[in-house]
């Protein structure tokens, strides 16, 4: 066997028939806290796969261990509620534990909308601002189209010109009759 396959052996396990690729997680970026109750734990995480974690303990926060009740990994900004599958002693102290994911319980960020909303009222389901590029295009168009020069060759100036009186009028005798 070459060196690739026996690594992917090594990195995975078999269950029924899926497999399961663990990922190795360097030291400095794997550390973690342990929520069990309402205590804390300090663990490292040594790798990581779709169905769980591996972490180790330190001996002196090994004690503090229980098995029972929900338990809650907070690992790279994430909160993950884990369930323990496996402990394994090591010779040096150290606790090895096998946690599996159970659901995330990380909050999902706001969904960031345009300025629009605040002034519009509903949702407005789309991040970016095209909604107003595309009002801001339809009202210079209309501006073009009144304009004197380019407006009055195309016929269109008096019309929107009229309109646009037209309804200034109306607003004004609303307004007249709130006031």
């Amino acid at each position: 066997m070459n060196l690739a396959t026996d690594t992917q052996a090594e990195s995975s396990y078999v269950e029924g028939q899926q497999r399961f690729f663990r990922c190795p997680v360097q030291e400095s970026d794997g550390h973690a806290i342990i929520r069990i109750g309402r205590r804390k734990i300090k663990a490292i995480v040594q790798e990581t796969s779709i169905e769980g974690f591996t972490v180790t303990v330190k001996p002196k926060h090994a004690a503090r261990i229980q098995v029972g009740g929900p338990w809650e990994l907070n690992y790279d900004g994430a909160r993950i509620e884990v369930h323990p599958q496996w402990i394994f002693n090591s010779p040096d102290g150290h606790v090895q534990l096998g946690l599996r994911r159970l659901r995330d319980l990380t909050k999902p960020e706001p969904i960031r909308s345009s300025w629009l909303v605040r002034f519009g009222g509903g949702r407005f389901d789309d991040p970016s601002n095209a909604a107003v590029a595309f009002g801001g295009f339809v009202l210079a168009l209309f501006a073009v189209l009144a304009s004197p020069g380019l407006g009055e060759k195309l016929g269109t100036s008096s019309r929107i010109q009229s309109t646009f009186q037209w309804l200034a009028s109306g607003v004004s005798h609303q307004m007249d009759q709130w006031f």
